[in-house]
């Protein structure tokens, strides 16, 4: 009994140095951990390529940090466009989208940091929904498309009045429902991110649509102008700049150029040219 008891005594404080002892691997993690504690520290609150969000000024929570705090100068609506990142623009309308969408046509011949698709659909308006309704159409068929930028140019063929609604052009009603609409399409495509552009529609020739763009730029301004991720480009102040239909303007050289078609209505290349320079002048407002 007493043997048993002493061998037992024995076992038990051979265990106890054996435990006691550091392993060879123990004493390598020791030199680990000094030469990790000796190493540069990362702090992401010092680091201003890969800062995390100020918790106290972010609003983080708030739709606006979906974007604001993916850009490099944290405010901006969209990334600046890029061959490496291009930007993604869908460009429709009636015929007078024509003009913004030969531009885009050209520029992306051009340059590779745009990406484009034309959606041009001739004689289609805000106010002949029973001809082409384009709330519907930018709700089921643009809205959740890949798009980071959409140019509206929509307008050219509403001096009308509405099917079963307001028949007397320009009037107060008449005006209320066109605004109706308008803004309908705006909230069709708004989107946190993305950009939406209204092109105001240019002064004409034929008589029955020169009062027209006074009307009806009024309406578009106002609703596209003033909000965070829409804008509104005055095709009117660029391609007639006297207020009234003109075939021809003086560029920034002096030269007179061919702005407007024979048609009294759409534009010729260098109007489109101009137009669409306008809206890629909107695009890099809002960008980094």
């Amino acid at each position: 009994m007493k043997f048993r008891l002493v061998v037992y005594v024995a076992a038990l404080l051979a265990t106890s140095l054996i435990v006691g002892m550091p392993s060879a691997a123990e004493g390598e993690e020791d030199d680990s951990s000094r030469v990790t504690a000796n190493a540069p520290r990362f702090d992401p609150w010092g680091a201003p390529h890969h800062r995390w969000p100020d918790l106290h000024t972010s609003h983080l929570g708030q739709e606006k940090a979906y974007y604001h705090w993916s850009r490099e100068d944290r405010k901006s609506l969209l990334p600046e466009a890029t061959e490496a990142r291009p930007l993604n623009i869908w460009v429709g309308g009636d015929s007078l989208a024509g003009g913004a969408a030969l531009g885009f046509r050209e520029l992306t011949r051009e340059q590779g940091r745009w990406r484009y698709t034309e959606d041009v659909r001739k004689s289609t308006g805000v106010v002949s929904d029973w001809y082409f309704d384009w709330i519907e159409y930018l709700e089921d068929e643009v809205a959740d498309g890949p798009y980071q930028v959409i140019v509206l140019s929509i307008g050219g063929n509403d001096w009308q009045g509405f099917r079963g609604g307001p028949s007397d052009k320009g009037s107060a009603e008449w005006i209320a429902q066109y605004e109706q609409r308008v803004k309908k399409m705006l909230d069709a495509v708004d989107r946190a991110g993305r950009l939406v552009i209204w092109v105001g529609i240019p002064h004409f020739r034929i008589p029955f649509m020169v009062p027209l763009p006074d009307v009806v730029n009024v309406i578009t301004q106002d609703v596209f102008s003033d909000g965070d991720r829409s804008a509104w480009v005055d095709a009117a102040a660029i391609v007639s700049p006297d207020g009234t239909w003109t075939k021809h303007i003086l560029d920034e050289n002096g030269e007179t150029i061919e702005v407007r078609t024979d048609d009294g209505t759409h534009y010729q290349s260098n109007g489109g040219r101009l137009i669409t320079a306008a809206v890629v002048a909107a695009i890099e407002e809002r960008s980094d």
